[in-house]
Formats: structure tokens, sequence, C-alpha cells
């Protein structure tokens, strides 16, 4: 994200170099770490074949990893990367990600499974979908202030749901308040201006290239969002193919 900071619309190929690169560093973590121990692996990371050998979990194979590893992919397009990511079991997630003591309010898995359920057409989707909505609410979280949770962790939550509804207008509506939210919270004191996170949402990144993508295919649905926040190289996936990853 510091490459788009410099290069807001991603019109350099270094930009979409570094994304990549990132992208591939984070499904390579839960590659290494959810294959069976001792495999032998082999990696692209920047242009190279990385050799290396499963380890098996650590608190590293956690539910944040997980969905940066998974909006990344998406962003990038790398569809058999984002499906492995969809194979790794949920339990296994909060089982590895919470063994050093580091806790996930219930929702993060929920939200994980409806990710997981809509790439792997799996049964659920739904339920698990609104579980993590309700359960993303003030009221419901175990821990989390309430401007955090209505400004970045819905937004992506109530976008993805417009998706998986093909409603264009809606969809539209969602992302456009989501990207809103998340220039209110990020421009709302010194601090937060100058957070790399606030850089790009990519949460909302990948739902609007899921969407872009969808647009393309489906005449129903169309997408009307610009945003500096959405780099338009990246979301068009201008450089898409342009090296090998």
């Amino acid at each position: 994200m510091f490459s788009t900071a410099a290069d807001p619309e991603a019109s350099r190929l270094e930009t979409w170099e570094a994304w990549t690169t990132d992208m591939q560093m984070h499904h390579a973590l839960f590659a290494v770490e959810t294959s069976p121990p001792g495999t032998d692996l082999e990696l692209m990371v920047h242009h190279r074949i990385r050799r290396t050998k499963a380890t098996g979990p650590s608190s590293s194979t956690s539910a944040g990893n997980w969905t940066t590893a998974f909006f990344l992919a998406v962003i990038c397009r790398e569809q058999q990367r984002y499906r492995e990511l969809c194979e790794i079991p949920v339990e296994l997630l909060r089982a590895a990600g919470e063994s050093e003591g580091t806790q996930y309010n219930p929702f993060t898995y929920h939200w994980i499974s409806a990710l997981q359920a809509s790439v792997l057409n799996r049964p659920g989707l739904g339920e698990e979908l609104l579980a993590a909505v309700e359960l993303s609410t003030p009221e419901c979280v175990d821990f989390g202030d309430t401007e955090t949770l209505d400004k970045l962790v819905f937004p992506p939550m109530n976008t993805f749901l417009r998706l998986v509804e093909r409603d264009s207008d809606k969809f539209n509506e969602a992302l456009a308040q989501g990207l809103a939210l998340h220039r209110d919270y990020y421009t709302a004191d010194a601090g937060r201006t100058n957070d790399v996170e606030g850089v790009v949402p990519l949460g909302l990144l990948a739902m609007a290239c899921l969407a872009y993508d969808t647009a393309e295919q489906d005449p129903d649905f169309h997408f009307a969002v610009e945003s500096g926040y959405l780099p338009e190289h990246i979301l068009q996936r201008s450089w898409y193919g342009e090296f090998s990853t």
C-alpha cells in the first residue's frame, strides 16, 4: 500500500509488482503453515521460485492474516490462490490464530465462513453472512469500539451482501457509503491521516474488483463507483498478466 500512496492510480508497473509481491508473500505464509509439515514447497515470490518446507500452523495462521491474504488474492485476480485459502478450515484459523492469546470477535469467523462458502459454492452462505453482520454490531461484540465497527468492519460485509444479491444500485450505494466512512475514519485526526492502513481499504477494494469483473460478465449488473480509494489500474486489472505470478 506504500506504493499506492506514491502512485494512487497504480499507473506504473512497479506498483502492480509491489501489490503482487505482497499477495504472494501472504499466500506463501499460509501455504507453508497449512500444508502437511515437511512437505516440499515451491512458491513464486517476486519473480523467483522459492523452495522451502511446510512447517505446520503457528499463531500467524490467524483470521486477521487470512482476510488480508484473501483480499490481496482477490484484488490481484489470483483465483487459484484465493480458492486454496478458502480450503483452510475456519477451526484451524481459530485454534492456531488464538494459540498465543490473541482473540477475535465471533463475527470474524462467520465472515470468513461466508467468503469461503461463496468462493467454493458451499451451502450456508446466507446464514454465515447474516450471523457476521448481526454479531458485528457494537452491542454484540466482546471488544472493539463503535466507530471502528461501523466505519471499517461493517461496510465490506454490507457491500458483499449487495454483490451476492446482484443488486447493482444497492451495491454501488453500499460501496460509495463504505468508501466515505473509510475516509471519515482515516481523516478524523493527524494520527490516522498518517496511517498507511488508510491509503486503500483492502476489503472494499476486493469487493469492488469482484463487482467490476461481475459487471463484465453479467449485462444486468453495473459497476458505477469511482474513487481515489480504488486505484484505477488495479480495479481494471490493467497490468494483469504482464508477468508470471
